[in-house]
């Protein structure tokens, strides 16, 4: 009789636990690089193997949990250049690079998502600005943020007289669903 008590309470609190918290999967993802070389041309790396473990309770603002893709799923327009991308980004050793959501913040236009990038073995909290929309169980993040290679100890690479720009634009757009 006490273990069918203790099984019945422990099964009441799994269930109340799903009321609070419910997982969101990725159906779709852009993440999309840009920066400069310095006299040449831009380079604009992008994935859509984006991944995450992500939760949330009743409202957009309880969105918690972490986004990610593997290092080697970027990809630019120029092999040759994707593959100094790769040394540069050490991805032998860091073979992903993800953004874990503490919280998120309503504001008068959008919505600050405030968390930690992690980047070469580096974490760095950052605050980005998104436009969060949920419409028929999917929730839609579209927004950007810059930061500099230098912040994640990556020297902006050069070559002969060309050197890549220090700051990196990351534009993304993330359909979950519930």
């Amino acid at each position: 009789m006490f273990k069918k008590i203790v099984f019945l309470i422990i099964l009441s609190l799994g269930l109340c636990a799903d009321n609070y918290a419910n997982n969101l999967s990725v159906t779709s993802g852009e993440i999309k690089a840009h920066t400069e070389v310095f006299g040449d041309s831009e380079i604009n790396p992008t994935t859509k193997d984006v991944k995450a473990n992500l939760t949330i309770g009743n409202s957009l603002e309880s969105i918690k949990g972490q986004i990610f893709f593997e290092t080697i799923t970027l990809i630019s327009d120029k092999k040759d250049r994707d593959e100094h991308m790769y040394e540069l980004l050490n991805i032998q050793k860091y073979k992903t690079i993800s953004f874990d959501i503490k919280n998120i913040v309503k504001n008068e236009t959008n919505y600050d998502i405030n968390g930690v990038l992690s980047l070469n073995g580096v974490t760095k909290n950052i605050t980005l600005k998104s436009n969060i929309n949920e419409q028929n169980n999917q929730i839609l993040f579209d927004g950007g943020f810059s930061f500099n290679l230098t912040d994640f100890n990556l020297e902006p690479p050069t070559m002969l007289f060309l050197t890549v720009r220090n700051q990196i634009d990351i534009s993304y757009k993330i359909e979950l669903k519930r």
